[in-house]
């Protein structure tokens, strides 16, 4: 099957105009932000709904606290967002409750109150984590998904994102971009400080580098200096 090029390739993705982001964390918006300028240089409008505060991915060294290391990561994800350009009324902070380790709590309530969430936005097209994927929350929340999408006679399209903790999936769409972009989308990625902090001590390099490697091997794929990759389920 061959790979579709956003802006070059007609498809299903030009037809929404409003387009859910519906992020397990602060800083899944950044992994995709160049298909989002994309999306948003076009009129869509974009929403931001962010599920779990992140505080267990943030360092005692950076915050002390669950409450202070949730209101860091959400004034990360504020700040990323203004350099791009979201208005903070598009944005949405949930903290849904954890369980013991730190992931959103794989319950009823958990699940309904993403289906809250997508009955409130009533997107034409959905960003979400794919689910198979070595992170509870991003599973989670695809789990989430699909199951208030099969309930619909007309579900949204969805876009389904690679990620580094993605382990496997078809490869339909890309968004190329070249390397201004790429420093653009860095700058954004280091507006999450816990992250780049974190990422720098336990893996010897950033936030910003990890998702732009990530991005470089997606576009040697696609012959482009880099891209972001999206299995396409559903729509028109």
């Amino acid at each position: 099957m061959k790979v579709a090029r956003l802006g070059k390739d007609d498809g299903p993705w030009d037809k929404p105009r409003r387009w859910l982001i519906l992020a397990p964390h602060p800083d899944d918006f950044e992994v995709v932000a160049v298909t989002m300028r994309r999306l948003a240089d076009q009129g869509c409008a974009l929403y931001l709904e962010v599920l779990t505060g992140g505080a267990s991915g943030v360092e005692d060294r950076f915050a002390t606290g669950w409450e202070a290391k949730t209101r860091a990561r959400e004034q990360e994800q504020y700040e990323s967002c203004r350099r791009f350009g979201l208005s903070e009324e598009r944005i949405r902070f949930h903290r849904f409750p954890e369980d013991g380790e730190g992931h959103m709590r794989d319950d009823a309530d958990n699940e309904r109150c993403v289906g809250e969430i997508l009955e409130r936005i009533d997107p034409e097209a959905v960003v979400l984590p794919h689910g198979r994927d070595s992170n509870a929350d991003h599973r989670r929340t695809f789990r989430y998904f699909d199951r208030w999408q099969a309930g619909r006679a007309q579900p949204p399209l969805a876009l389904l994102v690679r990620d580094p903790k993605t382990i496997g999936m078809r490869l339909d769409l890309v968004t190329e971009f070249d390397e201004g972009e790429a420093a653009w989308k860095a700058e954004l990625l280091r507006c999450h400080r816990s992250q780049q902090k974190r990422n720098l001590r336990t893996r010897g390099l950033g936030f910003d580098e990890r998702i732009l490697a990530m991005n470089r091997e997606i576009g040697a794929e696609v012959g482009a200096h880099f891209a972001e990759a999206f299995e396409v389920r559903g729509g028109p």
